[in-house]
């Protein structure tokens, strides 16, 4: 896993430089509109310090399940999109949790075919994971890089689905027993 992690990042950027437009969408400027299904899986830090500052914490280990609309603009097989994202609520023991998040990401796109597209993704994300107890309820803010890589599928000129794989380390925030965000999400696009 770890080599896959140290491989994304360098690919990302190979994308976005070698980026061209699937042969089925045209170069100049589109707006873009769709919606992202995401499973989303917490990653947690182990430390000693972590565990101090809040020894009765408990790990959810359930994936939070996510409705994602996206809003962005595309030219010359580079786009710009943003998201918002708003999770179910997991319940374990006696502590429930959700999920929210905001971004943007930049994608670039490289034609493997006339409707498939590579997709390599870089971005940022702020993340607000809210738990509650017995004891009461806190929410937790923290924000980081997002990478991300996927397949695009043209149904027409103007409709796509894509599949990616999304890694966000969360990095800087007020808790720090969150590590990252693994992230696998199944979407359409509208493109006008």
């Amino acid at each position: 896993m770890q080599f896959f992690r140290a491989l994304i990042l360098p690919l990302c950027f190979a994308v976005c430089l070698i980026a061209q437009p699937a042969k089925t969408y045209a170069s100049n400027a589109h707006f873009i509109f769709g919606a992202d299904f995401s499973s989303s899986e917490m990653k947690y830090s182990h430390s000693s310090k972590s565990k101090k500052a809040n020894p009765d914490f408990i790990e959810i280990d359930d994936n939070f399940k996510s409705f994602s609309p996206v809003i962005g603009i595309s030219a010359y097989g580079i786009s710009l999109e943003a998201f918002i994202l708003n999770s179910n609520t997991v319940k374990k023991d006696s502590v429930s949790a959700k999920l929210r998040a905001y971004g943007v990401d930049i994608a670039g796109e490289a034609s493997l075919s006339d409707n498939f597209s590579f997709l390599a993704s870089l971005g940022l994300a702020e993340y607000r994971i809210s738990t509650k107890t017995k004891n009461g309820s806190k929410d937790d803010k923290n924000s980081g890089p997002r990478i991300g890589v996927g397949l695009q599928y043209y149904l027409s000129r103007n409709v796509a689905l894509r599949l990616m794989y999304r890694y966000t380390l969360l990095n800087s925030g007020e808790a720090e027993r969150y590590k990252a965000i693994s992230e696998i999400t199944a979407g359409i696009r509208f493109i006008f």
